[in-house]
């Protein structure tokens, strides 16, 4: 299984016996300046893929322009290591995705649509001294994913399209995914969708999922949102309207006594113009042959988006 990906779905922060609250999300003009204020020091971490440094590069980056001294901190790993990271202060802040976070903090929680984990977080984080500024519209989250000819061949727009062919397709995704909420118990609940075969690829959405998908060996995948290959091959996205898979917005997440609403109204002018699609790109860009640096990326994004 692929570092990152353990990272992102072990719910490592379940034994920290989390139950906490986010303060309310700052918003407001963003902060000027022209990065020549010393304005103090934050050390940024970040969970050890790709896409995590990538964000943590943009929060810095941003931040470091209106003058604050930025430190990074890449590779920490999972909740389990980062949330007393947080908690101790060897951290400021660190990007995070907000089902997983509320998820992992809360095993009892039932919130999927961005709104709900979003009003959701505030009573599981405050105890541990946590807080988090605006959600991205961005999410990498699990998506259930065809081929447009497929789409095509039988006007699939949303899961619950699936309905009517139930019985004859397959879907591939990691072990486990049967047994998920999203899995064989959530489809038939949410959506009607009963009777369908299952193949076991382990590689949570990568190659062989995608060989799969194109060779017809399997008719839906599971491919996390932001992955180039979406892209690349032209895939459909099955919308979910009844949120069954819970919302993985990026979020920002603070050490509350690194977070004031100045520091969030910088990192908010990032995560506002941060789309699913922008940060599908940013991975792309990143994977390419060039191998550039995630401080590249995000500073080529930053300039673009006249943030820099």
């Amino acid at each position: 299984m692929p570092q990152h990906m353990k990272r992102r779905i072990i719910a490592g922060i379940a034994a920290l016996g989390l139950t906490a609250s986010l303060a309310a999300c700052a918003s407001g003009d963003p902060l000027g300046g022209n990065g020549s204020a010393d304005l103090g020091s934050l050390t940024i971490g970040s969970q050890g893929f790709a896409e995590s440094d990538i964000l943590a590069q943009l929060y810095g980056q941003a931040l470091a322009a209106k003058g604050y001294k930025i430190d990074y901190a890449p590779s920490i790993g999972s909740r389990e290591t980062f949330i007393p990271a947080l908690q101790d202060g060897s951290i400021d802040l660190i990007p995070d995705y907000a089902g997983n976070l509320l998820y992992g903090a809360d095993p009892k929680a039932t919130a999927t649509s961005t709104v709900d984990v979003m009003a959701a977080l505030p009573a599981v984080l405050e105890p541990l001294g946590l807080v988090v500024s605006d959600a991205a519209q961005a999410e990498d989250s699990d998506a259930l994913v065809v081929t447009k000819e497929f789409a095509a061949a039988n006007k699939l727009e949303s899961i619950g399209d699936l309905k009517p062919i139930a019985k004859d397709i397959t879907i591939g995704a990691n072990t486990e995914f049967e047994g998920r909420s999203y899995g064989r118990s959530g489809l038939e609940k949410i959506y009607g969708v009963t009777g369908w075969k299952f193949k076991a690829i382990d590689d949570y959405g990568g190659p062989g999922t995608l060989s799969d998908l194109l060779k017809g060996n399997i008719q839906v995948a599971d491919i996390y949102t932001t992955t180039p290959s979406i892209k690349q091959n032209d895939l459909v996205v099955l919308k979910d309207p009844l949120n069954m898979i819970a919302a993985q917005n990026v979020v920002p997440l603070f050490n509350k006594d690194s977070y004031s609403v100045a520091i969030a109204n910088v990192v908010n002018q990032v995560s506002n113009r941060l789309t699913t699609a922008e940060l599908m790109d940013l991975n792309e860009i990143s994977a390419g042959d060039s191998k550039p640096s995630p401080e590249k990326v995000a500073k080529d994004w930053l300039t673009k988006m006249g943030l820099l």
